[in-house]
């Protein structure tokens, strides 16, 4: 039907097609008759008024050369009204050629000329009037009778040129007419014999859409037959999605009958996201011109229950290529997709396991080609997994090739299981490994395929050594420290404190008569002095040993001073003197610096004040002396004044040094070595302060200092939310904690201080090492490291937090510099803890952090004040809870790392590198720090600072070769306790 329509629409288009043409064609002949008769017409006109102004000029020229050959006075007239007619002729003349140039300049010269003979002309005339005879010849002179034939010539040319352009224009329009006849008989001609064929073609149509539409009926019910019958849906559904015919099969898939479905649009079997998806992907189909596709997509059925189909398309279209609908055939697949995802995710998984187990691992297919390889065994191997899988020994040229191939040669004769060890350097570090090799076999117990896993055991090799090393020099270290503590002891101490022991029991006993009483409470007393006098000539040996040095701690100046002053005050009290103290509360609370040293110069200044004042009053004065320009760092001033005896003027320059006193008397009325004053001016001037003194006798006196403090950057928290005790049992038990720390050593303390507490620890070198960890395992706590290279911190802390992981992060870092803590906290941190740390303190922040109670806390025994030693093994065994083997390891690579990061550091500072050089004297600090090495840990931490601020560079280099040198003093000290821990091992 739709060709007749065509073959119908073809022969209406055509014979509009011609008697459009014959229309067309008519007028085009009229008009351009009419456009000839036009071309005459100007031609005429053209040619008349060039004659005219051909007459026009001759005229102007004979009557010019009558009037001045001849008396006769009456030309004047005629001079200006001929050349203005000719003008207007001209100018009338070029608007008619405008069309035709070369006409246009003949026309253009003839006006030149005419100007030119016009002036000409007026300049004679006007001579004439003067000089007729002169007039005369220059109008007969040879130019000018040369100008007049030149005007007349352009003129009879121009007018030539006219004609025969009217020649020819009537001659080619007599030949388009005789054109015009022939063209429209043929194409008479043509559109007949074209009716007449398509009007035979519509009778041959008619015939065969008979026979078509029979065989129509035939193919359609056996469609309908075949599509009830199959297993899949088979539908069809308009270019617009609406079905027209849905097969009974539809019952079983989706719970909707077939029949129920005609008239309805498929989108009623999906949801949004699916259905914009189809419509997009069919909308392609249609506009690509292509007949078939096949689509997967889920569909809701009528129970509501989800499932997979797979869909295959087949575009039906018109003749027209536009789509007349659709033909699909859906297949259940839902059991196959779910079980292919299932696969999928087992898969994915065991891959990840795989490339990030920390063993090497790859396998082999019974004719020796790799089938997998894991980023362990690439690394090491220093290969890119792409390069081997896919290929045998045979296509690749590497250097461990040939060792391994023995093995597998067992391996595939059925010898079993394979172990070698094997040492590997690669990236300029030796790695010892484990190499194990096995068949893999199928359910038949057939051999396919070889697999090898190499387990990585480089640390614990490199423990053992150093803890060999590390026991012998621990033991040594420890032996000379017990000898000296059990001599200063048991022959000092002990004794005293038998005396006063014994003298309290016989005190208590009332036996005693009262001068008996009085005997043993003068042995009581003599004995306790004796005590403070032992304790003061011990630190003072110190001092001048060198071998006192202050520390640098967090404490709280308030707490500090009321804790000290506290008992002093009741002394005062006991001896009816006033005390009075005064503390500027615009100096910060909390500080870093000595607080046992700053307590200690305290007691000494004053008990001092108290024991020489029996009327009157003490008072201690704390003010803020100034600070430095970032505010990081104050200066406070210490005042004790008092009203006692007072000190003679030529004795006050003397009273500092050892085993002086202002008074002769003193000695034996108030008691004393005459070394309190010495030890508090040098402790004083350790903390980088000055002892000074104002004193008039029978006035009293004024003790003052100043010592330099750091503000701490990390206040604890409050009372409410710490505790100082220790946290008890395994606290982390259960519990998943991921390290990220580049430094070894850190890594290692962080390690076993976590494994003491009961946790499972993951380490993490690099921000990027720690990202990838927690996208293939979720862990309870992150501990962070702030300054690493490459990713920092606060940056790997921002991507974990923008990742959506909500996971517990605590800072932890030995920078001391403000702000420190709020950078961490705006980065999205939990909580802070500073280096050095100790064990139940960063317990209770991760239980804190992960929002469980904190276990029920052990007391922690007060010890008396130790003097700091220049290094102490003390720390770095209890961080490993006295694992001997452990603390060998440590110290080996201590060892090992202090001198190359010091040479590194040393490379940084001339390059200039100032963040970088910053980040290694960050880590050097947290390395002297795990043996207590305090003068190289302040200057690691003053390099830091310097390089952090740029401030101070030029000093930067001494500090280096300080630290390098303390190390180097210190260093036997470390390699004989390594000795020490490897001959009890």
């Amino acid at each position: 039907m739709r060709k007749i329509v065509y073959t119908v629409l073809f022969l209406v288009v055509a014979v509009l097609m011609a008697l459009s043409g014959f229309v067309f064609y008519a007028w085009m002949v009229q008009k351009r008759t009419k456009d000839a008769a036009t071309w005459i017409k100007n031609s005429q006109i053209i040619t008349d008024q060039a004659r005219a102004i051909a007459s026009l000029d001759n005229s102007y020229t004979y009557n010019t050369r009558g009037y001045l050959l001849s008396s006769d006075n009456t030309l004047p007239p005629l001079e200006r009204t001929i050349p203005d007619s000719i003008q207007q002729l001209l100018q009338r003349l070029m608007t008619l050629e405008q069309n035709n140039t070369a006409q246009e300049k003949k026309l253009v010269t003839i006006q030149q000329l005419l100007q030119e003979k016009v002036t000409y002309t007026r300049m004679v005339l006007q001579t004439a009037t003067l000089q007729p005879e002169k007039a005369r010849q220059l109008i007969s002179a040879p130019q000018t009778t040369t100008r007049n034939t030149s005007i007349q010539n352009l003129l009879n040319n121009f007018l030539q040129t006219e004609q025969q352009l009217l020649i020819q224009r009537v001659d080619k329009d007599s030949r388009y007419t005789n054109y015009s006849f022939w063209f429209t008989l043929l194409i008479s001609i043509f559109t007949l014999i074209i009716l007449s064929g398509e009007a035979r073609y519509i009778f041959n149509l008619f015939k065969k859409i008979k026979t078509w539409g029979n065989n129509l009926l035939k193919s359609e019910q056996s469609f309908k037959r075949l599509a009830e019958e199959a297993e899949q849906i088979i539908f069809k559904a308009s270019s617009n999605g609406h079905f027209t015919y849905v097969s009974q099969r539809a019952a079983d898939i989706t719970g909707y009958p077939g029949h129920a479905l005609i008239g309805k649009h498929y989108s009623i079997f999906l949801e949004d996201e699916v259905y914009e998806d189809l419509q997009a992907f069919y909308q392609l189909q249609k506009e690509s011109g292509e007949d078939y596709s096949s689509k997967e997509f889920e569909i809701i059925t009528k129970t509501g229950a989800k499932k997979w189909v797979e869909q295959l398309a087949t575009v039906i279209r018109h003749d027209d290529g536009t789509v007349k609908e659709f033909q699909c055939i859906v297949k259940d697949i839902d059991n196959e997709r779910r079980n292919d995802e299932h696969l999928a995710y087992l898969q994915k998984r065991l891959e990840a396991i795989l490339d990030y187990m920390p063993s090497m691992m790859f396998v082999k297919d019974m004719p020796g080609k790799y089938l997998l390889v894991n980023n362990r065994f690439a690394e090491i191997m220093q290969v890119d997994k792409n390069d081997i899988i896919g290929k045998t020994d045979a296509d690749l040229d590497y250097p461990w090739i040939a060792r391994y191939a023995e093995s597998d040669r067992k391996i595939l004769a059925g010898s079993g299981r394979e172990k070698l060890e094997e040492t590997i350097t690669a990236n300029g570090k030796t790695y010892h490994f484990m190499i194990t090799k096995f068949p893999l076999r199928n359910a038949n117990n057939e051999m396919i395929g070889i697999c090898s896993i190499g387990t990585d055991f480089t640390e614990k090799m490199n423990y053992i050594r150093q803890e060999q090393e590390a026991r012998q020099l621990a033991e040594n270290a420890k032996k000379a420290q017990e000898v000296f503590l059990a001599n200063m002891s048991h022959e000092i101490r002990t004794p005293m404190h038998g005396i006063v022991g014994m003298t309290h029991l016989l005190l208590q006993d009332g036996s005693l008569s009262a001068q008996q009483a009085g005997y043993v409470g003068a042995i009581r007393k003599s004995a306790s002095n004796l005590l403070v006098i032992i304790n003061e000539i011990l630190d003072f040996s110190k001092i001048i040993a060198g071998k006192l040095q202050v520390n640098s701690e967090p404490f709280n100046i308030y707490e500090v001073t009321d804790n000290t002053l506290f008992p002093l005050k009741l002394q005062a009290e006991k001896k009816k003197i006033y005390f009075f103290t005064e503390i500027d509360k615009d100096i910060p609370a909390h500080l870093l610096g000595d607080a046992g040293r700053l307590s200690q110069v305290l007691i000494n200044l004053v008990e001092n004040a108290i024991k020489f004042t029996n009327t009157g009053s003490v008072s201690v004065k704390i003010s803020l002396a100034g600070t430095d320009k970032d505010n990081s760092r104050i200066q406070l001033r210490f005042e004790i004044k008092d009203t006692g005896i007072g000190i003679p003027a030529d004795k006050q320059s003397i009273i500092f040094e050892s085993f002086s006193q202002s008074h002769s008397s003193n000695n034996r009325e108030f008691g004393g070595t005459g070394l309190g004053l010495a030890i508090c001016k040098e402790l004083i001037a350790l903390q980088h302060g000055v002892l000074g003194v104002q004193s008039e006798v029978g006035e009293g006196s004024l003790f003052y200092f100043e010592l330099p403090f750091t503000r701490n950057p990390f206040p604890p928290p409050s009372k409410q939310e710490r505790s100082p005790r220790s946290i008890a049992g395994k606290p982390l038990l259960g519990k998943t904690i991921l390290v990220v720390e580049d430094n070894t050593i850190s890594q290692q303390v962080a390690l076993y201080t976590l494994q003491y507490g009961g946790a499972n620890a993951d380490i993490a070198g690099t921000g990027n090492a720690a990202l990838e960890l927690l996208n293939s395992k979720p862990y309870d706590c992150i501990i962070m490291d702030l300054q690493m290279p490459g990713m920092d911190g606060y940056e790997a802390t921002r991507i974990i937090r923008n990742t959506g992981i909500q996971t517990c992060v605590i800072a932890v870092t030995a920078s001391a510099l403000e702000g420190e803590k709020e950078r961490c906290l705006e980065a999205g941190m939990n909580d802070y803890v500073s280096k050095p740390f100790e064990p139940e303190e960063l317990f209770q922040k991760i239980l804190m952090g992960i929002g469980e109670a904190v276990p029920h806390p052990i007391e922690k025994q007060k010890t008396a004040a130790m003097p700091l030693l220049p290094i102490d093994f003390k720390f770095v065994f209890e961080m490993v809870s006295n694992d001997r083997e452990n603390v060998k390891l440590l110290l080996e690579e201590l060892i090992k790392v202090v001198p190359e990061k010091l040479a590194e550091l040393n490379v940084l500072v001339q390059e200039e590198k100032w963040e970088d050089a910053f980040m290694l004297a960050h880590q050097l600090k947290s390395n002297f720090d795990i043996v207590r090495m305090h003068e190289a840990v302040q200057l690691a931490r003053s390099v830091e600072r310097d390089a952090r601020l740029q401030n101070n560079l030029q000093e930067i280099p001494r500090k280096i070769n300080e630290m390098a040198a303390l190390f180097n003093r210190y260093r036997p000290l470390i390699e004989e306790q390594v000795r020490k821990l490897t001959a009890s091992s």
